[in-house]
């Protein structure tokens, strides 16, 4: 089953069942959708005093509170228009999605256990050094050609890097390398 937020279906697809936009009839994950975004409207307002020391004399774009208000902000707004999007969804039959029995769980596994070794990787080698390895390693797991992972990981990799630390000043340690 798939639920679409507009109003069309696939070739030969059956609608199953369509939303309820009243009150009563709101879906969980509406109301989860609902409840996360309400929570993330609360941290970021209460994110000066969860982020101590608050740097009250520093620019708002150059304080180290500048990326989880961004973050947040964005989180809250995005959960706010997917409950507004969600009210008319209707639900198919036949899904245009891939199938679940198709999916490779030792490889999200993977990916997700790479994934943390990156995340405990980045305050001891530096973000530049780790982002690189984890976008080759990730590449190469997925099968990638060494052409292509090193195409699409070392230019990533700089623009990240350019980005989260130049750009946003977000402050991930010292690593001993980049």
């Amino acid at each position: 089953m798939d639920w679409r937020v507009d109003d069309r279906t696939g070739h030969d697809q059956e609608v199953t069942h369509t939303a309820d936009s009243s009150r009563r009839g709101w879906s969980w994950d509406r109301v989860l959708l609902l409840v996360l975004a309400l929570l993330a409207c609360g941290l970021a307002l209460a994110s000066p005093q969860l982020i101590v020391p608050y740097p009250q004399a520093m620019a708002w774009f150059e304080s180290a509170a500048f990326f989880p208000l961004l973050a947040l902000t964005l989180m809250a707004l995005a959960g706010v228009v997917e409950v507004f999007n969600r009210r008319h969804a209707i639900e198919l039959k036949d899904s245009e999605e891939l199938d679940s029995s198709q999916a490779c769980m030792g490889l999200a596994w993977a990916m997700l256990g790479l994934f943390g070794l990156y995340m405990l990787a980045v305050p001891w080698l530096g973000y530049l050094s780790s982002t690189l390895l984890f976008l080759v390693a990730s590449s190469r797991l997925l099968g990638f050609a060494w052409r292509t992972t090193w195409a699409l990981s070392l230019p990533l990799a700089l623009v990240m890097w350019w980005v989260f630390l130049k750009l946003l000043k977000v402050h991930f340690g010292h690593g001993w390398l980049i």
